[in-house]
């Protein structure tokens, strides 16, 4: 299992629309709370934080050094972003205990390659980017692996019931559910439909028409 990384954070004192003043000097205003815990607002610095959530997106846990409060376990839960630029603008991180199973959405990676998508004649198509799972926070997979190596006809989707369930966690949802599929590319459907049609007739020798010469004519 991969070391959990670790956030040095500081309290934050300021609030309400003086935090631009925070970014401008490269802190990001973030806020921790959870079950059990009494909500604190911080300040992480920016690169610092990128670089961090970079490894562990939204399904994996990191240390948080709250001055006053100790090493808190967390995820990141919620992010708001500058509707253009797309830059974090505020971060909420939610303590979790590492006691307690909790169900939580992971991505689905799609490994391996489809024959029929290899020699061009279909496109896969992931149907569900995330799946959820129950676990410990601590056995939560960054995410879920699914090959498509053996998908070797259009009728060979996968579904949730495929995906094999780790002994240290469960996979949720309808085991119908269709996770990966795949669909004909344009030129495939094209050669099918040519094969369908009635072979054309073969066409018939032209008769060849002439003006008789002089000598001929009676």
């Amino acid at each position: 299992m991969t070391s959990t990384p670790t956030l040095d954070v500081e309290l934050r004192t300021i609030e309400g629309k003086k935090v631009k003043n925070l970014r401008a000097q490269g802190l990001l205003p973030a806020v921790v709370y959870g079950k059990g815990f009494e909500a604190v607002s911080i300040q992480i610095d920016n690169r610092t934080f990128l670089s961090v959530y970079k490894q562990v997106g939204r399904s994996q846990l990191v240390d948080l050094n709250i001055p006053g409060r100790g090493k808190q376990s967390a995820f990141v839960h919620v992010l708001q972003r500058h509707p253009v630029t797309r830059a974090i603008l505020h971060a909420d991180l939610r303590v979790v205990d590492l006691k307690v199973e909790m169900n939580v959405e992971v991505p689905v990676m799609v490994v391996g390659e489809s024959p029929l998508v290899a020699r061009g004649d279909a496109v896969l198509i992931l149907v569900i980017s995330s799946v959820q799972i129950h676990a410990l926070p601590a056995n939560i997979p960054q995410h879920i692996e699914v090959d498509v190596s053996h998908m070797e006809s259009l009728d060979d989707n996968i579904f949730i019931r495929d995906v094999a369930t780790n002994t240290s966690y469960k996979v949720l949802g309808d085991p119908d559910t269709v996770l990966v599929a795949l669909t004909p590319t344009r030129s495939a459907s094209d050669v099918e439909a040519d094969a369908a049609l009635p072979a054309a007739p073969a066409a018939a020798e032209p008769e060849l028409i002439r003006k008789p010469r002089e000598d001929e004519e009676e």
